[in-house]
């Protein structure tokens, strides 16, 4: 019986000897999984840095960019400007020539850094490329890692069941050792999460690195509390040599450890499920860790079509440029050509000019010859027509005073027509002196001053607010006049004549109208109305001799105004000129 205990005893010792032999294995590459965990960690948080730093880097380039395109797009809405300022100032023309030749060497510098900046962005598109594949090839390695964790916690709950056969202090041992394993595994489980939310979490990363040391602390003090386990369990083990001689006198304590170990077996079935739990678990996590990675590389292909909508939109903008280079060359030619268009129309204009003042002298030299030479004749008929009426008349009947009535008062209409026609020719070589004329006084006073035959309706007059205009008041007298003439004299076989005359303002202009109930014309022969010599009314129906409204049209272009008339026939017309407002 004794010899049985001993061999039993033998055989104990001896997988004793095992079983420290594989924890001691077990110890040694628990610690080198250990150091790898820890270089894996710091590696991680390496990659994160520098991906945090290439984001910067990203964004402080997205907003160099957006500024450059800003600058570009204002530097296109300033050429847009100049060249409208260059089409309206023809003057300005060599000093906009200088801006325009500045602004092109500024665009090309504008051009050569876009080029730049496309080059470090594609360089640095590379560089994250070349992260992605390093975070996946980490990934792999993590997944790696957690398959030989499972493996280790395979071989640990072999080790856990040979440790059943030992006794109730390596059991409370086991124990201790098993709750310390659950720990790594949470603590395991709870690196891959971080690692799984590293790049999401970029701001989580440094508490989550203060976690993990504290988790590798932790760690190293149950690896030291392992080594203590070890170092009691020898001590144990020597105390077991000690009370294996006593066995033979424990028998009923051996009963009592066997129920009790029935219990530990029991605890150790429901410590397995758990453990089981804890798998299915597992198992569920790297699912989610795989859908996370695919994540990643859905998120890695966006970045790469970003990518290439990128360089896309970079090749579009050096298009733009070279475009933009090739029009600003063609308005340089365009401005050179306008450059020599304008000095020919100068020597153009010169040549005009002399021709001008030749034609002038010319005209001059008729009018005086027309002042002179035709006047004479023309007196001399008029006075022996009216020596024949006051010595002759008796010897004359009634159709030889009629003819030379009427040869009378066709050479006055003769010499009224020459002093209109002197009149007509004269106004394009007068000065315009320009001063404020005070509308309503002028009108007024040519109003109160008009004088009417006995036979002839007097006009009724409604005159509204004038305006005050400038310009030069003779001629502006003589406008008022003509028109004021013109709309009593068609207005006289009237029962009743009414004039107005009034104002109103209209683009930066004041029109001024006169308007009658008079006789009016028909619009369609309005092209002929402001023509010399031209007239719209029989010369019986009507006296006249055509040039009043073409001296009224001359005179209010030398003001840089316009003059119209509207008209309806039998129901009178209605004469408009304007002239520009005086700013206050």
């Amino acid at each position: 019986m004794e010899k049985k205990k001993s061999d039993e005893l033998f055989i104990a010792n001896k997988e004793l000897a095992l079983q420290k032999q594989e924890k001691k294995d077990r110890a040694a590459e628990l610690a080198i999984a250990n150091e790898e965990l820890i270089f894996q960690s710091k590696e991680k948080e390496n990659r994160a840095a520098e991906l945090v730093i290439a984001n910067k880097e990203l964004r402080f380039q997205n907003k160099e960019k957006e500024n450059r395109a800003a600058e570009l797009v204002i530097a296109d809405k300033e050429l847009a400007f100049q060249n409208d300022e260059k089409e309206n100032r023809a003057a300005e023309l060599v000093i906009a020539n200088k801006e325009l030749v500045f602004q092109n060497e500024e665009k090309e510098n504008r051009a050569a850094e876009l080029v730049i900046a496309n080059k470090e962005l594609a360089f640095q598109n590379e560089e994250k490329e070349n992260r992605a594949a390093e975070l996946v090839i980490a990934n792999k390695e993590l997944a790696f890692q957690n398959d030989e964790k499972e493996n280790r916690a395979a071989e640990l709950v072999i080790a856990n069941k040979e440790l059943v056969f030992q006794n109730e202090e390596k059991e409370s041992r086991a124990a201790e050792l098993v709750i310390a394993n659950k720990e790594l595994v949470f603590q395991n489980e709870e690196k891959e999460n971080r690692a799984a939310e590293l790049v999401i979490a970029n701001k989580e990363l440094a508490f989550q690195n203060v976690e993990k040391e504290n988790r590798a602390a932790e760690l190293v003090i149950a690896n030291k509390e392992l080594v203590f386990q070890n170092e009691e369990k020898e001590n144990r083990a020597a105390e077991l040599v000690i009370a294996n001689k006593e066995l033979a006198f424990q028998n009923v304590e051996k009963e009592n450890r066997a129920a009790e170990l029935v219990i530990a077996n029991k605890e150790l079935v429901f410590q397995n499920v758990e453990k089981e739990n804890r798998a299915a678990e597992l198992v569920i996590a790297n699912k989610e860790l795989a859908f996370q990675n695919e994540e990643k590389e859905n998120r890695a292909a966006e970045l790469v079509i970003a990518n290439k909508e990128l360089a896309f939109q970079n090749l579009e903008k050096e298009k733009r440029a070279d475009e933009l280079v090739f029009a600003n060359k063609e308005l340089k030619q365009a401005e050179d050509d306008i450059r020599k268009l304008n000095d020919e129309l100068e020597n153009k204009v010169i040549e005009r000019t002399a021709q001008l003042e030749s034609v002038n002298k010319e005209l001059g030299s008729f009018s005086y010859s027309v002042s002179h030479d035709l006047r004479a004749p023309i007196r001399a008929i008029n006075g022996y027509s009216k020596i024949l009426v006051e010595d002759y008349a008796e010897k004359f009947d009634a159709d030889g005073e009629k003819v030379l009535h009427s040869i009378m008062h066709n050479s006055k209409k003769m010499g009224d027509l020459i002093d209109d026609l002197l009149a007509f020719s004269k106004l394009g070589r007068k000065q315009v002196t320009v001063s404020e004329v005070n509308m309503s006084n002028l009108v007024k006073y040519l109003t109160d001053e008009l004088i009417f035959d006995e036979a002839e309706n007097l006009p009724a007059f409604t005159i509204k607010l004038l305006p005050d205009a400038k310009g030069d008041q003779s001629l502006i007298k003589q406008v008022w006049i003509n028109l004021i003439s013109n709309a009593i004299k068609y207005s006289k076989y009237k029962p009743i004549t009414t004039i107005e005359i009034g104002s109103y303002e209209k683009d930066n202009l004041v029109v001024y109208y006169v308007k009658d109930e008079g006789a009016g014309f028909d619009m369609r022969y309005y092209d002929k109305l402001f023509g010399v010599f031209q007239r719209l009314h029989s010369q019986e129906e009507f006296e006249g001799t055509g040039i009043g409204l073409a001296i009224v049209q001359k005179i209010v272009h030398r003001h840089g105004g316009t003059v119209w008339a509207e008209s309806t026939l039998n129901k009178g017309t209605c004469f408009y000129f304007s002239l520009p407002v005086i700013n206050n």
